[in-house]
């Protein structure tokens, strides 16, 4: 009797066990394909973004638009109080393989060039132009970010650099872009000590923003993942 009722208990914790390390730690990783991170096709979203233009910094805000009723067709982030002026034009394509490819483009007619591509994990590449002289890599990945000024606060960022292997090593462009916000920061390095911050998004209609400061500060999914360039602004990296 004793020793049905032991092999029972025991019977009991061993079921235990297995069901515990059988069951999910935690929630599941989220997806990191390039259309997660990407503008988002809707029409209610109002994007305001501090601008750089002719060494100029201003605001500008911008209505989502989409060119035509077509599946293929550009969306579009147009100036708010000028229908004629356009911050970018962009779409989703998926490849003949099933990868999903982002584009950004200054013309409607333009397929511009890929954003984003694929999964997004540290040191992914790809070719951003039809040329392939453009290299895009992914450089870093933020858990969260705070925009310069720590102000505006992100969660979830992929920073992505472009070389162009046609131009000096030390000229390149650098991209920030957050879950479902799409670009959020943009970047143009010109020589070693030439800077300019083309844009910053500041506020998306209907999205929250957290505006007190990590004391944490930025958290990166993984240390080796710094951004390789030597960046000359100390509120964009704590090194």
């Amino acid at each position: 009797m004793m020793k049905n009722f032991v092999s029972s208990i025991v019977s009991i914790v061993f079921a235990m066990l297995m069901t515990s390390c059988s069951s999910p730690n935690g929630p599941a990783p989220l997806s990191s394909n390039a259309d997660a991170y990407f503008f988002q096709t809707d029409l209610t979203q109002v994007y305001t973004y501090s601008q750089d233009q002719a060494s100029v910094v201003d605001t500008f805000t911008y209505k989502v638009g989409i060119v035509n009723n077509s599946l293929s067709s550009n969306s579009y982030l147009m100036l708010q109080r000028n229908d004629s002026s356009v911050l970018y034009y962009f779409k989703n394509e998926q490849t003949s393989d099933g990868t999903m490819e982002c584009l950004l483009a200054s013309s409607p007619v333009s397929n511009g060039f890929i954003a984003l591509k694929g999964t997004l994990d540290l040191g992914a590449s790809w070719y951003a132009d039809a040329a392939q002289n453009v290299l895009a890599t992914v450089v870093g990945k933020y858990a969260e970010y705070y925009l310069p000024g720590r102000m505006i606060h992100y969660n979830d960022v992929v920073v992505v650099k472009y070389s162009d292997k046609t131009a000096p090593s030390e000229n390149y462009i650098v991209r920030y872009f957050a879950r479902t916000y799409g670009l959020i920061f943009e970047l143009t390095f010109s020589g070693p000590n030439s800077e300019i911050t083309n844009l910053q998004l500041l506020s998306r209609q209907g999205a929250s923003s957290n505006s007190n400061p990590d004391t944490h500060h930025d958290r990166w999914y993984n240390t080796n993942g710094r951004f390789e360039a030597n960046m000359r602004i100390n509120n964009l990296l704590d090194k």
